[in-house]
């Protein structure tokens, strides 16, 4: 018989170390898997409502909506050394990052149609947002969000 892994196991070899025990010791995991549950209690109506959002909107506005699969691969499952709970945690992680990162796709692809101007440097936001990278300057001319809308607007938007 091939031999399982169990994450779970390990967690707990690690958070009886003192520099990692938990907050509230024993009841930890518990309380942890509760709130991980409650969260997806609260990300599955955003999961459902972005299904029918990024077909109607982006037909209304005769665009191509933003493809869902690239965000999701659940391929974790076929892991063979992981117990089937550890499996089942995989790809619930592959769900919720993946719903987020495409809700982030989509909310960054209206964000580039209506408003592609980078903000003001800001010491205490200096985490890039890569998908402004196209964007226009914060101290852009007008004639540059002119020539944005007449020229690469129209060039950079997926008709469908």
């Amino acid at each position: 018989m091939k031999k399982k892994a169990n994450i779970q196991i390990y967690l707990k070899a690690l958070h009886e170390m003192p520099e990692y025990r938990q907050r509230l010791g024993r009841f930890s995991p518990v309380a942890g898997t509760l709130l991980i549950l409650s969260f997806a209690i609260f990300l599955l109506p955003l999961y459902l409502y972005l299904l029918f959002f990024n077909v109607a909107y982006f037909w209304l506005r005769r665009q191509r909506s933003i493809e869902r699969r690239p965000f999701f691969k659940f391929d974790r499952h076929r892991i063979s050394h992981l117990s089937l709970t550890d499996k089942l945690w995989c790809e619930y992680c592959e769900w919720a990052n993946g719903s987020l990162q495409w809700a982030l796709a989509v909310t960054n692809e209206i964000e580039r149609r209506y408003c592609p101007i980078r903000n003001a440097p800001d010491p205490h936001c200096e985490t890039p947002k890569q998908w402004r990278e196209g964007f226009l300057d914060y101290d852009h001319s007008l004639d540059d969000l002119e020539s944005y809308y007449k020229d690469r607007y129209p060039k950079e938007s997926k008709h469908n």
